[in-house]
């Protein structure tokens, strides 16, 4: 229910105390017309006003105070009944105002602020990990009216993940406005030409110094995975730079065969969708002893592609409570359970 504005409670009080008091005053007439005992008229007449005085006090009340209805009404009503005048004026001028400077001061629960400029630099709330940050940005980019907004939506992507943040530019590529366009390009552009030189000085430091220990091919498996990890790559593309990490993995576990190199290698065969050579690199990960928490999660992906529910559910049973919390795995566990 709405409760009426303080105005429209203080006039509504008025008019129902003008009521009242005009049956008091006709009835007050009445009694000194006939200078006798109140007779029965004369009675219910008082009664009325008082009853009408009554509400208009009850209205008058601070809003805390005006309920029980009933109850506020009977004991407002005796009063005016049984104190005739006095009644009316103690109410009035000492209980009314008593009650308003009584009424505790309620803590303001919200303050109206400012849309707050997109950042700059690192901040830790919101969380890159987090739908907020994500999310927030891709509506901007996908919703806002403002190029300028836009613009700074696109920086602020350089503060996220880079797998997160290449899908915010890639919205950035298709916008109207040819600033934010040539913006988020020069960013995609940025981060590509960061991993083309990563690889090539790792190349020149394999050809220099030699990699008896596959501790470069490994690195250069990695980076070339990245390109279809972050999506930079597409299509045949893709497939090129996945073939160059098998080959760089396959000559790292050509020197040391490591669990962690056979996950990797099984996740490059996940991207080329090779479902066989997949289980065996992940069967070679379990022989090394690799911890469920590292690889059940990779495991239950290849059983969500080959439609293997059943797996799907008993691999991820493997993770350990407190893995079974991650933010990332925690909706996989409840939508799975």
């Amino acid at each position: 229910m709405l409760t009426p504005s303080p105005a429209r409670r203080l006039s509504i009080g008025m008019l129902w105390l003008a009521a009242g008091f005009g049956a008091e005053a006709w009835g007050a007439h009445m009694w000194f017309a006939t200078a006798s005992v109140p007779s029965l008229p004369i009675m219910l007449l008082h009664g009325a006003g008082a009853l009408l005085m009554a509400e208009g006090i009850r209205q008058l009340l601070p809003s805390g105070y005006q309920q029980p209805l009933m109850g506020n009404l009977l004991l407002l009503f005796l009063l005016l009944f049984l104190l005739p005048g006095i009644g009316l004026l103690g109410l009035l001028m000492a209980v009314v105002p008593a009650l308003y400077g009584a009424t505790p001061k309620r803590d303001v629960s919200w303050q109206a602020l400012n849309l707050p400029p997109l950042p700059y630099q690192p901040l830790s709330p919101p969380s890159p990990e987090t739908t907020a940050m994500r999310e927030g940005l891709a509506s901007i980019l996908s919703y806002s009216d403002s190029p300028v907004l836009r613009q700074e939506a696109i920086l602020a992507c350089r503060h996220l993940p880079r797998r997160q943040a290449i899908n915010l530019l890639r919205l950035g590529l298709a916008d109207p406005t040819d600033d934010v366009r040539l913006l988020a390009y020069s960013m995609l552009s940025g981060i590509e030409r960061d991993v083309d030189e990563r690889i090539q000085r790792l190349v020149q430091h394999r050809e220099r110094d030699g990699d008896p220990h596959g501790h470069f091919a490994e690195a250069l498996a990695t980076l070339h995975w990245e390109y279809d990890y972050l999506t930079l790559a597409q299509g045949s593309t893709t497939r090129f730079y996945l073939s160059q990490a098998l080959d760089y993995i396959n000559q790292a576990i050509g020197q040391a065969n490591h669990a962690h190199r056979q996950l990797l290698r099984g996740r490059i065969y996940l991207a080329l969708k090779d479902q066989q050579s997949a289980e065996q690199a992940f069967r070679q990960c379990e022989m090394l002893d690799m911890h469920d928490d590292d690889l059940a999660p990779y495991r239950a992906e290849q059983a969500f592609q080959t439609r293997n529910y059943h797996m799907l559910r008993d691999h991820l049973s493997r993770l350990s409570p407190t893995a079974q919390q991650h933010p990332v795995l925690h909706p996989l566990m409840e939508y799975w359970r």
